[in-house]
């Protein structure tokens, strides 16, 4: 019998205790905790969409009806972004990959406190968010190649009322 077995029992039993734990957590028949007096909730919003990026902006050409230079320039704003965005990606999967063989190694004899846990984790996120923020900026770069009107359209297209005013 191999010597990682044990290990292996005890780590699927308390993933299953864990599991059973959050499904009765989340129950909807349980009733909410009392909220103390005068204290507003505020309902949940949904994040917003990102903006499209010039490349999705250039795929709908057509009905944004783009001039030539809004379409030379998303163009010029598309490639930089595509190469911009797969390095982005790899630095993403790189720290993505780390950390799990931190937990990997972790789970396997060596131990880690939850600080050391908390940091690295932290670390890939801090990279996470980096990344957002930069397709952020990117979608607000190309929605400014575009005129009022075109951007307009954008917004109607997303909130899904009907572009035309037709009945």
């Amino acid at each position: 019998m191999s010597a990682r077995l044990p290990y292996l029992a005890t780590s699927l039993v308390l993933l299953a205790v864990g599991f059973g734990y959050a499904l009765t957590q989340g129950r909807a028949d349980r009733p909410a905790p009392p909220r103390p007096a005068g204290v507003a909730v505020a309902p949940r919003v949904p994040p917003p969409r990102p903006l499209p990026t010039a490349r999705e902006l250039l795929d709908r050409r057509a009905a944004l009806s783009l001039s030539e230079e809004q379409t030379r320039r998303l163009e010029v704003l598309a490639r930089e972004w595509s190469s911009e965005s797969a390095r982005l990606e790899a630095e993403l999967q790189a720290a993505t990959a780390e950390f799990s063989r931190f937990m990997t190694e972790a789970q396997a004899g060596r131990g880690a406190s939850l600080q050391e846990i908390q940091r690295r984790s932290a670390d890939a996120g801090e990279l996470g968010a980096w990344v957002r923020e930069q397709r952020r900026l990117h979608g607000e770069a190309a929605a400014g190649l575009l005129a009022d009107w075109q951007r307009a359209k954008l917004v109607q297209e997303a909130s899904g009322v009907p572009v035309g005013g037709g009945r």
